[in-house]
């Protein structure tokens, strides 16, 4: 009979635990369906409460702001995002190139709804956010990121060695600026589908930097799993630091 009894305490706690859990998710998924019909400035943790039938009190014991919510959310999602774009890059016949990467952007954004607002940026939904000193978007980009992730593709056989790097880099930095940049486009009249714009590009870095012999495919995959796993382990790293 002891012995029962501390296991169905054992049972209890880690019950306690699934439910806390589940309900945190449940929180981040209401969160996000109101941030993309009303936007940050507008949504507020009475809306969240309400739209997953809970106590404002017990929303902020998961939560200590909307502040604090919203970065868990971009976290969860960037995961998920980075766990389908790998896999997807993973599975392409040609991954391991640039285009697949863009490929597989397009695809893990159909599949993440909310993280097409967080690539893009969208001031409508993002408001004073994107304001905020120390917003976690600052550091999602360093300056010499795409240079880095380039060269390293490029030692790995997965981009023609002719290219020159430092200035295929800054103009794919340019082409990612002017995407998520919306005011640099309204003027431009009809936008394409965000979807539709990366498909292009991987067609247009297909023909530019795929070496003639096809690249080495594999090598490049290593590279990417490698860039997967240190964004990650950093977005690990702050879901820890906001945990304890």
């Amino acid at each position: 009979m002891l012995s029962f009894n501390k296991f169905t305490k054992y049972d209890k706690v880690l019950s306690m635990a699934i439910d806390t859990k589940a309900r945190e998710q449940t929180i981040l998924d209401a969160a996000a369906r109101l941030m993309i019909q009303y936007g940050y400035d507008k949504t507020t943790m009475s809306d969240v409460a309400d739209a997953v039938g809970l106590n404002r009190a017990l929303v902020y014991a998961h939560f200590k702001s909307k502040d604090d919510l919203l970065e868990a959310l971009i976290v969860r999602e960037m995961q998920q995002y980075g766990e389908i774009w790998l896999e997807h890059l993973l599975a392409d016949p040609q991954g391991g190139t640039v285009a697949s990467i863009y490929r597989s952007i397009a695809y893990a954004l159909k599949n993440t709804p909310f993280m097409a607002t967080i690539v893009t940026r969208n001031e409508g939904i993002w408001g004073k956010y994107l304001r905020k000193p120390g917003n976690l978007f600052e550091g999602m980009q360093t300056p010499n990121m795409t240079r880095d992730l380039m060269q390293a593709m490029q030692a790995a056989g997965a981009i023609r060695q002719d290219v020159n790097i430092p200035a295929m880099a800054y103009i794919m930095d340019i082409l990612a600026h002017g995407m998520v940049n919306q005011e640099h486009r309204t003027h431009l009249g009809d936008t394409p589908p965000y979807e539709d714009l990366l498909a292009t590009i991987a067609e247009m870095f297909d023909c530019m930097l795929t070496p003639d012999h096809g690249g080495n495919f594999e090598s490049g995959k290593e590279v990417l799993r490698q860039l997967a796993a240190t964004a990650s382990a950093h977005f690990e790293q702050i879901k820890n630091n906001k945990e304890g």
